[in-house]
């Protein structure tokens, strides 16, 4: 953990985005060897403090471009001279034990909180480009901060079905949606949850590509391709060590995910992710690979699809009166609703949102949706069987929360564009 101290003083010398160059310019004009660290000190945490979850210096033709991707949109901050852009990058690489000479090969790495000025963990991965090396940095956060189930933003009854279902011996809960839509900090929120409940009376076992985020009373596994050392390898070595709880960090292929279902069916409580649309199109996407119908349906408990909205900065949110046609998109009803969206002010940097939250459709298997499992049913069919009893999509979901000003229905179409269809 980082001391208070240390944290406010990140904070005090903070600055807006736009004046980040600038800032950035002045480090580097120094004529000795601190102007390069303290550029590289300085993008970072700038970076932590207006809650970067990336950090992107790209090589472009003219120049060394910075960007922060904040609540999962870039925003261009600096546009750095090429001559700076080697010195950057050997500094970044130094500090994550990267092979500094090495540009011809992708290197991935990680720095310690110790040596950051933000107190954070970071990971790095630099990659060659014909213009140069491209390095990312991402910003981990601490676990007590960010994985509370009751922080991430689903519906009370999402919640309470979660803690009902984490409290089961057996079976799958899968999580589904694309990258950077919050699958990982829900895990890890539920784990912590699991934790908080069982005490240390279980054995939790993760197998993650990368470990992320380091945790107590878990047993965390690195996976490591280039030494055959895959999610199915480690899955299969863990059962045999008799946990109770063991974390898939992706089901990419057929043997993971066969050993996970079955692993569900004896004795165990999986959770792991796995790419698709919707939480219902989980189901094809498993019968799809060659899962038997049977164990689809008698294994997974339940599905959890979700994204991640952007929210309206509290300081400059106002109503306004959104266009019909995107008002159509989510709700076809004739009751009017009040509308919500920030104009932009330097709380936001301009941008009209601050944070995120998470939108979400929890779908639970009972007995008649795993027998229409066993039929191999269309997405469609078994997803519209499920809201027959009861589950909230994605759509509604977002809608209540642009209904309560929390978000707009822009940011809703940005983020569920299969609602335009």
């Amino acid at each position: 953990m980082v001391e208070q101290s240390q944290l406010e003083r990140d904070k005090a010398r903070a600055i807006p985005l736009k004046q980040i160059q600038t800032e950035l310019l002045a480090a580097l004009e120094k004529t000795d060897e601190s102007g390069v660290a303290d550029a590289v000190d300085l993008l970072i945490s700038q970076g932590a403090y207006h809650g970067c979850s990336d950090i992107h210096l790209e090589p472009w033709t003219d120049y060394f471009s910075l960007r922060y991707r904040i609540d999962g949109i870039l925003h261009q901050c600096a546009f750095i001279p090429k001559e700076f852009q080697a010195k950057i990058n050997a500094r970044i690489k130094v500090l994550a034990d990267l092979v500094v000479y090495r540009k011809d090969v992708p290197q991935d790495g990680r720095i310690d909180f110790e040596k950051t000025t933000c107190g954070r963990p970071l990971r790095v991965s630099t990659v060659p480009t014909v213009k140069g090396e491209k390095t990312v940095i991402r910003l981990l956060g601490d676990m007590m901060e960010t994985y509370t189930l009751t922080s991430l933003g689903f519906q009370p009854k999402v919640l309470n079905t979660l803690r009902e279902i984490i409290m089961r011996t057996s079976g799958t809960l899968m999580l589904t949606g694309p990258s950077s839509s919050g699958k990982t900090t829900t895990i890890y929120a539920l784990l912590v949850e699991m934790m908080a409940l069982q005490k240390n009376t279980t054995n939790i076992v993760t197998i993650e590509d990368p470990v992320e985020y380091t945790m107590d009373r878990i047993s965390q596994i690195q996976t490591n391709p280039h030494a055959d050392f895959t999610f199915a390898t480690a899955l299969r070595a863990i059962l045999r060590q008799d946990p109770e709880i063991i974390m898939v960090g992706e089901i990419r292929d057929l043997e993971t995910a066969q050993m996970a279902i079955r692993a569900g069916l004896t004795g165990h409580f999986v959770i792991s992710t796995i790419h698709s649309g919707t939480a219902a199109g989980v189901f094809t996407r498993l019968l799809d690979m060659g899962i038997e119908p049977f164990l689809v349906a008698s294994s997974v408990t339940a599905v959890l699809a979700q994204r991640l909205i952007r929210l309206n900065c509290p300081e400059c949110t106002e109503a306004y009166t959104p266009d019909p046609g995107m008002r159509a998109r989510f709700y076809s009803g004739k009751k009017r609703y009040k509308f919500f969206r920030g104009t932009g002010c330097d709380a936001c940097n301009n941008i009209g949102f601050r944070g995120r939250a998470t939108i979400g459709e929890l779908l639970t298997v009972d007995q008649q949706l795993a027998e229409t499992i066993l039929e191999q049913p269309t997405t469609s069919k078994l997803e519209a069987l499920a809201i027959t009893k009861g589950m909230e999509t994605m759509a509604e979901d977002g809608f209540a929360k642009a209904r309560k000003g929390i978000t707009a229905l822009e940011e809703l179409a940005r983020v569920l564009p299969s609602v335009l269809d």
